[in-house]
């Protein structure tokens, strides 16, 4: 087998040369070699497709601090609302204050684990 490395900066060219593997694959004879032009037309498209960021959270963009939110992730009332960051930095303090464990602020309040720690940092360097 031989490798070709192929160095593709347009999406649109991208898409366009996996196009024609696909079209080489389904005029090849064999079977495997098929195959392997389909992996490459795959991995190509890949690359294409563009790379957009998604939060986990879809978080509102309030000014201010719903202080209704925050209680009712404390106390844990279902369902629970969605917090913006400075809501779910506020309930992180106040579950902290409670003795509730990283992992369980993570959950309540829709952030990761790393979150919670970094966030409890930051405030123990504030009250120092």
């Amino acid at each position: 087998m031989i490798e070709i490395p192929v160095r593709v900066k347009n999406p649109t060219a991208a898409r366009t040369l996996a196009e024609l593997l696909r079209a080489v694959a389904e005029a090849e004879s064999d079977r495997g070699q098929a195959r392997c032009w389909r992996g490459a037309a795959r991995q190509l498209e890949q690359v294409a497709r563009p790379y957009r960021y998604t939060p986990r959270v879809q978080r509102p963009r309030n000014i201010e601090v719903d202080e209704g939110a925050v209680q009712r992730v404390v106390r844990g009332d279902r369902p629970l609302p969605v917090l913006s960051r400075d809501e779910a930095r506020l309930a992180c303090w106040h579950l902290t204050g409670r003795g509730r464990s990283a992992a369980e602020i993570a959950e309540l309040v829709a952030v990761s684990q790393r979150t919670v720690v970094r966030w409890r940092t930051e405030d123990q360097g504030v009250t120092s």
